[in-house]
């Protein structure tokens, strides 16, 4: 029978081929840096072959590596889910989804008292990060992810695609009442934030750039939508995320049209964690809430 390689050794390749570095995978495993190092060249030579190599931006895995760690994630999934099967869901630690500020605020926290109410049983902790969490090890059981769709850690499913159209006070649309669409734009603030799709926008209305009276910019939409309600300017409102100040009359859409973006708010989750009733019991009640969405790629 041949002998298999140091599981340590292994743990070790894992940790920082996912990880991308040693200190971070040291960080994981919780142990030293040089721990980690000595037990990375422990399992090169029980194999026979390098797996890493230092390059000018840290380490990188050579062919032989990415080979082996395809079969490593692999082999530690079938043993994550079998154990899982063989003792259970974890039922004395709370459900944890991650997400946005935004989606947690502008659409979950409205609707969530019906899941709760629904399920009272289950403790749900909220872990609201910008960061992408790590589903492959655990760091939430779900994700309310912003983007395209385009991740490889876990299934996706559409919960809310973004359109977007500009959307202001009503006292800003009144001041622009008659002037031509150009003339509108250029005489209002325009209210950004980072990485918004006013080019977008612009660009579907036919308007090849603006000249506005000032710019205000925010990093935080929240504070962004706060703003465009105060009547200081224009905001590029999303589909989801304005629909109740539109209703109330806080805020109106004085131009057309709405434009879809093509991203917008996924689920994502691991497939064998659907074995925990509370798992499956978010995933369907988040989706029916969604009511649909764009289809995942």
């Amino acid at each position: 029978m041949r002998q298999l390689p140091s599981l340590r050794g292994i743990q070790a390749f894992e940790a920082v081929a996912r990880l991308g570095s040693l200190a971070a995978a040291a960080d994981y495993l919780g142990i030293t840096v040089s721990a980690v190092s000595h037990r990375l060249r422990g399992l090169e030579q029980e194999l026979g072959i390098d797996l890493l190599q230092r390059a000018p931006k840290g380490l990188v895995l050579t062919a032989a590596g990415r080979r082996y760690r395809g079969a490593v994630e692999a082999a530690f999934a079938g043993l994550a889910q079998a154990t899982a099967e063989l003792l259970g869901p974890d039922l004395s630690r709370p459900l944890t989804v991650s997400l946005t500020t935004e989606i947690g605020l502008r659409w979950l926290m409205p609707r969530f008292h019906r899941f709760r109410e629904r399920h009272p049983e289950i403790d749900t902790a909220l872990l609201s990060s910008y960061q992408v969490v790590d589903l492959k090890a655990g760091e939430a059981d779900l994700a309310l992810r912003y983007g395209d769709g385009d991740w490889d850690d876990g299934e996706v499913e559409s919960l809310l695609a973004f359109r977007v159209t500009p959307v202001c006070a009503p006292a800003v649309r009144d001041a622009m009442a008659g002037l031509p669409l150009q003339q509108a734009l250029d005489s209002q603030v325009l209210i950004r934030e980072d990485y918004d799709d006013w080019p977008l926008w612009l660009a579907a209305a036919g308007i090849d750039s603006v000249a506005p009276a000032r710019r205000l910019r925010f990093y935080d939409y929240l504070m962004a939508l706060a703003a465009a309600i105060g009547g200081q300017g224009l905001l590029l409102g999303y589909s989801g995320y304005v629909d109740a100040e539109l209703a109330a009359g806080l805020l109106v859409q004085p131009f057309e049209p709405w434009v879809p973006t093509g991203k917008g708010y996924y689920l994502v989750y691991r497939k064998e964690r659907l074995s925990d009733p509370r798992v499956r019991a978010f995933r369907d009640w988040v989706m029916a809430e969604a009511g649909g969405g764009m289809p995942a790629p």
